[in-house]
């Protein structure tokens, strides 16, 4: 078994669905076992020891529910469970026992091959080797940012980590766990837009035995599971109102309460925010709260965009290049020279995200030799790999700005308000120059 390969445990008996997903799976580079029964499943647990399951919920021998005690205390899995019979409260008994999703079929395949990909990427970083925060000494910006992580990785303040989907703000907060004195504590990452709001206090701060229906036993919610080590908030623009209050307690007081409990729980730990989002313009939209926002930004970091890093483009590739050829068992295969032109013409929208995974499908598809740009840009225009013509006045300017903006985040340490302030702009002009950039000369990677 290859302990590198993304590991996939599919239970389905619908010999055509199976058939049909193992191959697609195979495809976006996934190790694969399709088991058909409930029980080939459980035989299967310990043997490929997966890191994701699939599983319909009606098998020919057992229900899938029954199933879930087994895979989650055998494997530590995260759980997909499929099903064309719609049931909400078994849905919400699902999720509150431990699996990761409850989907409904007719599904986008698409849509779960994505999922699928963030969850081993999750998995990847929180397994994270320090090769991969060599990413913090590839340009002065970056560097900056990690110059700042270091200086605050023994304090205690709360994080805010800001940048668009995908740039490498798990990476960033993983950074600054390994630099500090909580290395050898837990590092628990949490995407609090994905968590149903019925079950989220329940997930974040644990229940007590009976403290609701299916409440068979004691949870521990994420806040313990992460104890003196640190608690990544992901995506905490998206977090449910009800939990804004509980946060901002757990926040001044360092205590929370498990669902149904009635003793105070002590949080020892760090607590790190992202955001893909503006906080500050939620908080004028009355969607976050102000309190809670200034408690969680004392330390504000910008994690900016990869078509603003375009050094570090080609670097990252071939890093990518060899992860994916080591996991996927291949010799070692190179860029070709077209490519990385079109690498760095590219816009990415995707960010760094992107680029890994567009390299790894590649690799995963390549039968030897060079990479080239049909590998890896298959589905994309030519016209949009190189930047598209404009006036020489209108791109010298917006160069010149972008050059100000990158100069301040590098002196900064990416702190955004700080760089704000040295520009003489507020922090949401800045913001929203950074994003109106993704279509501006220097936005096309030029």
């Amino acid at each position: 078994m290859n302990t590198n390969a993304r590991r996939l445990l599919l239970v389905e008996d619908d010999p055509v669905m199976g058939g049909s997903l193992v191959q697609r799976f195979n495809l976006e580079g996934f190790d694969v076992s399709w088991a058909k029964t409930g029980a080939e499943g459980v035989s299967a647990l310990r043997r490929f020891q997966p890191q994701v399951i699939i599983s319909d919920i009606r098998l020919p021998d057992v229900s899938g529910e029954t199933l879930i005690n087994d895979m989650t205390m055998s494997t530590g899995a995260q759980i997909f469970f499929i099903t064309a019979f719609a049931d909400l409260e078994q849905a919400v008994r699902l999720v509150k026992a431990g699996a990761t999703d409850y989907i409904q079929k007719p599904f986008s395949v698409d849509k779960l091959v994505d999922r699928l990909r963030e969850v081993f990427e999750r998995a990847e970083t929180i397994g994270v080797h320090r090769s991969d925060f060599a990413a913090f000494e590839l340009s002065p910006v970056m560097r900056a940012v990690g110059d700042t992580l270091k200086r605050v990785a023994d304090t205690d303040v709360p994080v805010l980590i800001m940048g668009e989907t995908g740039v490498g703000k798990d990476l960033a907060a993983h950074f600054l766990h390994e630099s500090g004195r909580r290395r050898d504590n837990p590092f628990v990452p949490v995407n609090c837009g994905a968590i149903p709001a019925d079950l989220i206090e329940s997930v974040m701060f644990g229940h007590e035995k009976g403290a609701f229906a299916g409440a068979l036993t004691r949870h521990t919610g994420f806040f313990e599971e992460a104890g003196e080590g640190t608690l990544l908030l992901d995506e905490i623009g998206d977090l449910h109102p009800q939990v804004q209050a509980s946060l901002l307690r757990v926040v001044q007081e360092g205590t929370f309460r498990r669902v149904g409990g009635h003793d105070n729980l002590t949080f020892s730990g760090r607590i790190v925010s992202a955001t893909n989002s503006d906080l500050s313009q939620r908080v004028a939209a009355k969607q976050f709260r102000e309190d809670l926002y200034f408690r969680l930004a004392v330390v504000e970091v910008l994690i900016p965009a990869l078509r603003h890093r375009s050094a570090e483009i080609v670097p990252l590739a071939e890093y990518f290049l060899a992860q994916a050829s080591a996991r996927f068992g291949k010799a070692r295969e190179a860029l070709s020279e077209e490519l990385k032109e079109a690498l760095i013409g590219y816009h990415w929208p995707g960010n760094v995200r992107e680029l890994k995974n567009r390299i790894e499908r590649a690799v995963a598809l390549s039968e030897g030799g060079q990479i080239e740009v049909d590998d890896v840009f298959a589905n994309v225009r030519r016209e949009e790999l190189a930047a598209p013509a404009r006036s020489v006045l209108s791109r010298v300017r917006r160069d010149a700005e972008l050059q100000e903006i990158e100069h301040a985040l590098a002196e900064t340490g990416g702190r955004i308000s700080e760089a704000a302030r040295r520009l003489g702009i507020s922090r949401t002009t800045l913001w929203k120059r950074m994003k109106a950039s993704r279509v501006s000369g220097r936005g096309q990677g030029s």
